[in-house]
């Protein structure tokens, strides 16, 4: 059951990135709740979690959003396989590996797709400049996302606790 509920978490997320969230931009950056339900997962559940949520996200954020197919899925799954590396080692019961993580995600995510993106020719203009993309994008989505993240990882906690998430569908 735990898979099906996380997966309609997941496409949930999209629909809601795709129409409520693009109003949640400040100074035009948006939370990256993609990052933060792989990450609460990776801390809860393991690196094999994380990067199974992180690629069937990526996976639909690509087919929604995405000009390459297959950057957001590789990026996201690289990230929550990295971050499921310490699920043995943190408190999952308390805020601050969220928080802590979320900046790293963050960081991870965007330096992976930065490199793609470099190799594969996507950068043009004053995007292109690493120290924009680091001052104008890295940084305040690691705040905005940390701030959110700790606050979401308390509540996708308390649901993988729950009965409901261990029963099995026969």
């Amino acid at each position: 059951m735990r898979i099906i509920i996380i997966a309609l978490m997941l496409v949930l997320n999209l629909i809601l990135e795709a129409t409520v969230l693009q109003y949640m931009r400040i100074f035009e950056i948006k939370p990256d709740f993609t990052i933060i339900i792989i990450v609460s997962y990776a801390v809860m559940r393991g690196s094999k979690y994380g990067a199974f949520i992180g690629l069937f996200s990526g996976l639909l954020v690509d087919m929604m959003f995405g000009h390459t197919f297959g950057i957001n899925a590789l990026s996201y799954m690289l990230t929550g396989y990295l971050i499921g590396q310490a699920h043995e080692t943190v408190f999952k019961d308390s805020v601050i590996p969220a928080i802590l993580f979320n900046i790293f995600a963050v960081v991870t995510h965007q330096h992976i797709l930065y490199v793609l993106a470099y190799f594969t020719g996507n950068l043009s203009g004053a995007s292109a400049s690493y120290l924009y993309v680091l001052t104008r994008l890295m940084l305040p989505q690691c705040v905005y996302n940390a701030v959110i993240g700790g606050i979401a990882y308390k509540y996708l906690y308390r649901l993988d606790e729950m009965d409901i998430m261990n029963k099995r569908i026969y």
